[in-house]
């Protein structure tokens, strides 16, 4: 990328950011709404994507209901992209009257000697996850891809360390991932995306073998740190709630009957049962562009888009 285009992207995003972030939090989030409307309507790949992943998560339910919520998707989608742009304005007085975060006690004492490990992916205002545990005191370390854009990527990583959190990139990201838990700081690990077959193990996505990052497990392996599962839930009238799942794997971790590979399978599988619940309970917060399912396990010819 030149240098010209890198400082024309990173002007344009910051522009939108600003004109957005005036705005009051209603209109921010109805307008950003509209932009995923739009592209639902205006791009068929889109809307025919959304739809498949909706039919394969819950075929038992209605044609009616399955667009019912790609409309509720969109007004998340919105939120997620208005709540991004106002993080750096929320302080821990804000998060501690807005945001509820009932396994915060039990988070605290997880951590021993080491850090926390922290499942995670795409649902609801996953951005404003992260910033509300490090603005009430406990920052964190999340794995995430770089943008092309140099400048356009140190200014968005600003916005996700606002509240002392810092990223790890997701390029050589495990021994960092490791290095960083055993230096007593948590890590939060995106769960929920398709990967290439050599970074995979398949396991249960919503009954359908879908291709996970092994990373997690055996950084989980690797470190033998506590391990929770988390999202973010909006509960209406500006609040929201973080659910969460502590998972033990402390007998997994030291069974000596039980190979490495099998208990990556295991760590992951759990893992990803956590998440697909908390979408389920939330169905219009995640983020069903993904094309979760693509990479197909060895001898699967399915081609699922």
């Amino acid at each position: 990328m030149t240098v010209l285009i890198d400082i024309c992207v990173c002007l344009l995003a910051r522009g939108v950011f600003f004109i957005l972030g005036v705005l009051p939090q209603r209109v921010r989030v109805a307008l950003c709404a509209g932009l995923f409307r739009i592209a639902f309507a205006l791009i068929p790949r889109c809307r025919q994507t959304v739809l498949t992943n909706l039919a394969i998560a819950f075929p038992d339910r209605s044609e009616a209901w399955r667009r019912q919520i790609i409309k509720a998707n969109a007004w998340e989608m919105g939120r997620l992209l208005a709540d991004t742009i106002r993080i750096p304005s929320l302080g821990r007085q804000w998060i501690e009257s807005h945001v509820e975060i009932p396994i915060l006690q039990r988070y605290i004492e997880a951590h021993g000697k080491t850090g926390v490990l922290v499942a995670t992916g795409h649902l609801g205002s996953f951005e404003l996850l992260g910033h509300a545990i490090g603005s009430m005191g406990y920052p964190l370390s999340a794995v995430a891809r770089k943008f092309k854009s140099p400048r356009l990527d140190a200014w968005w990583t600003g916005l996700r360390e606002a509240g002392g959190n810092t990223i790890i990139d997701r390029q050589g990201a495990f021994r960092k991932i490791c290095s960083t838990i055993k230096a007593g700081r948590s890590v939060a690990v995106l769960i929920d995306q398709n990967v290439r077959v050599q970074h995979a193990v398949f396991v249960d996505w919503f009954n359908k073998p879908a291709a996970t990052t092994r990373a997690f497990a055996l950084a989980a392996l690797k470190t033998q740190a506590p391990v929770f599962v988390a999202a973010m839930k909006y509960c209406g009238n500006d609040r929201y709630r973080v659910d969460a799942v502590e998972c033990n794997f402390s007998a997994l971790y030291n069974d000596p009957a039980v190979d490495d590979d099998h208990k990556v399978r295991a760590i992951t599988d759990t893992i990803s049962r956590h998440y697909c619940d908390m979408i389920r309970d939330f169905p219009e917060g995640w983020f069903w562009l993904h094309r979760r399912w693509k990479t197909r396990p060895e001898g699967d010819v399915e081609q699922v888009y």
